[in-house]
């Protein structure tokens, strides 16, 4: 084997170690896709029982690293609710192994019983 081939080897096993050894990221990303307004995230760690409030406004993402193996606590809430769409308030408790990352993607739906209302108030005027 020659000199070349020993170097390119140990260059592959190098680069493959530091890969894996590479700080893997856990985190929990937000991704407000409502129409409810801006959303006030209170992120609470168990363990410590440190609070961190953060804000997403509409159509904002938000990713919030994690410590591992940690059980977190959410509280996702919204400053209004217009008209006919049901902005749902959420309370999460979540727990992630190292290097993962929860997609949290908050939305507004339609509540038909609403619209229904709105429609049926606005034909009576």
């Amino acid at each position: 084997m020659s000199w070349r081939n020993i170097v390119v080897i140990l260059l592959l096993v190098g680069a493959t170690a530091l890969t894996a050894c590479a700080e893997q990221k856990t985190a929990l990303r937000f991704t407000n896709a409502t129409e409810c307004g801006t959303a006030t995230i209170k992120l609470t760690d168990t363990q410590t029982g440190n609070l961190q409030e953060y804000s997403l406004n509409e159509g904002d993402t938000l990713e919030i690293e994690l410590k591992p193996n940690v059980q977190y606590r959410y509280e996702v809430e919204y400053p209004r609710q217009p008209g006919y769409i049901v902005c749902d308030a959420k309370r999460v408790t979540t727990m992630l192994p190292k290097g993962q990352t929860l997609n949290v993607r908050l939305e507004s739906v339609l509540d038909p019983a609403l619209v229904e209302a709105t429609q049926t108030a606005a034909a009576a005027q």
